[in-house]
C-alpha cells in the first residue's frame, strides 16, 4: 500500500482542519510516494503549502526507506504506529484484524489511518469492530478505501453507505466528512460528495458524476467521548426508514 499525493494532500487537510494528534496507528505499513505528477502534483503542493508551510517535500520521506512514519510524524503525532497481520513489512504492531484484540490495544490510539486495508480482510464487520475498540473516547478513524472500478483488487469495495449506515448510524460516530475521490492525476479535483441518508431518509445520492479510473473512498469519522451505540445489528439506512414507515 501506497500513499499518491492526492491522498497525501488529503490526509494533510484531513489532519490539520480538524486538529488531529496524539497516538496514530496506520493499517499496514504504509509506502510514501515522492514522485508527483502534473495536476495532483499541484493540488499536493498547495494543501502543503497551506497547511505545512515550513515542510519541504523531501522532509515527508523516511531518510534509509520507503515507509511513511516521517509523513505522520510531521503531520503532528506523538507517536506512530504500524499494524499488519504478517510481520513481512516489518510493522511494529502484529495483528489480525479478523481476530480478538488484546486488552492493551483497546483504546490506544487516537488516530487509526485505514489506507487500503481493510478491503482486503473477509472478516471486514470484526475488523470494523475491532477498529471501534481500538480507538480512545473521541478518536478518529480516517479511511481512504476504494469506492468504485477497483474490480478484483480485494474482497470488497466500500461506499458511503458504509460510512453513514454502520459507523454514524449504528455507532453514533460524527461524520467529519465523506467524498469520493479520483486518484487519476486528471482528475484529482473532480470529488464528489453525497448526501446523508440518515438525514434524508434515502440512499446517498452523488452530487456530480464520477470521473474516469479508480475512485476512492475518502471518509473520516469521530468516536463520540462516551455513549457508544452498542451496534449489534447493522442495517441499512433505507430499508430501516422504509420498514419504520411500514410500521406507523
Amino acid at each position: 500500500m501506497a500513499i499518491p499525493d492526492t491522498l497525501a494532500a488529503r490526509l494533510i487537510e484531513t489532519v490539520k482542519e480538524n486538529d488531529l494528534g496524539g497516538s496514530f496507528v496506520m493499517l499496514g505499513r504504509q509506502r510514501w510516494v515522492g514522485k508527483r505528477r502534473k495536476r495532483s502534483a499541484a493540488l499536493f503542493e498547495e494543501v502543503l503549502a497551506k497547511h505545512l508551510p515550513d515542510v519541504e517535500e523531501a522532509d515527508l520521506a523516511n531518510p534509509d526507506n520507503e515507509y511513511a512514519e516521517q509523513f505522520f510524524e510531521k503531520l503532528g503525532f506523538s507517536s506512530v504506529d504500524s499494524m499488519d497481520f504478517s510481520d513481512f513489512e516489518n510493522a511494529s504492531i502484529i495483528q489480525d484484524l479478523s481476530g480478538k484484540i488484546p486488552k492493551k490495544l483497546e483504546k490506544k490510539f487516537d488516530v487509526i489511518y485505514d489506507g487500503g486495508t481493510c478491503e482486503h480482510i473477509f472478516d471486514l464487520p470484526t475488523a470494523y469492530r475491532n477498529i471501534n475498540k481500538m480507538l480512545k473516547p473521541g478518536g478518529v478513524l480516517i479511511g481512504h478505501s476504494p469506492c468504485n472500478n477497483w474490480v478484483n483488487h480485494s474482497f470488497y469495495q466500500i461506499n458511503p453507505e458504509m460510512v453513514y449506515g454502520f459507523w454514524e448510524g449504528t455507532l453514533g460516530y460524527e461524520v467529519l466528512h465523506c467524498s469520493l475521490q479520483p486518484l487519476m492525476p486528471m482528475h484529482a479535483r473532480k470529488v464528489v460528495t453525497t448526501t446523508n441518508p440518515n438525514i434524508t431518509g434515502k440512499r446517498p445520492r452523488l452530487s456530480g458524476a464520477l470521473a474516469d479510473g479508480g475512485i476512492i473512498l475518502n471518509y473520516a469519522v469521530r468516536k463520540p467521548l462516551k455513549g457508544v451505540k452498542s451496534g449489534e445489528k447493522v442495517y441499512q439506512t433505507d430499508y430501516e426508514n422504509r420498514w419504520q414507515d411500514a410500521a406507523e
